[in-house]
């Protein structure tokens, strides 16, 4: 179950993180009259040159640098809570009232007060998994981000430095 998690996510960021490379790629004019052969030349040396210097490979496939964020246990939930509540409502109905009345309508008030505090901690717990969730993805995508940068502006730099113009 957690490593079919981590797959889903681990797809969903490469996804993610493959639509905002394709939007950093760089138009390069040779501008000092190079020939294609010599500009793929000097793209190939600039492209090892700028991987090493960067650490980042635009053409390996995005990978996350950990994985996402571990589900917890399932906390509370209307029918746990319900019977919580049924159980306290009764004690407290019993001990509290008179009659067997008393205790029903402890045990009624206990089981819809129960079930209502129950659904809202697993409502709260599924809302902090999903902003954890979301927090990992931010972070992954980030990372990527400036692993990108530094390997453009690596590019970039050895390019014009064998004469063509980078944009």
């Amino acid at each position: 179950m957690i490593m079919k998690q981590i797959a889903v996510y681990a797809v969903a960021t490469l996804l993610l993180l493959s639509g905002s490379a394709l939007a950093q790629e760089m138009v390069i004019y040779p501008s000092q009259g190079q020939s294609n052969e010599q500009m793929e030349q000097d793209k190939f040396q600039c492209y090892s040159w700028s991987k090493n210097q960067s650490g980042f490979d635009p053409m390996a496939l995005p990978t996350t640098s950990e994985p996402p964020p571990p589900k917890e246990a399932p906390k509370g939930g209307v029918a746990s809570g319900a019977v919580r509540g049924t159980l306290l409502g009764g004690a407290v109905g019993a001990i509290a009232g008179n009659s067997k009345s008393d205790t029903r309508k402890g045990l009624k008030a206990g089981a819809a007060t129960g079930a209502l505090v129950g659904g809202m901690r697993r409502n709260d717990q599924v809302r902090q998994e999903e902003q954890q969730r979301k927090n990992w993805e931010q972070q992954q995508v980030n990372q990527y981000a400036q692993g990108r940068t530094s390997y453009n502006r690596a590019y970039a730099a050895c390019m014009e430095g064998r004469g063509y113009s980078v944009r």
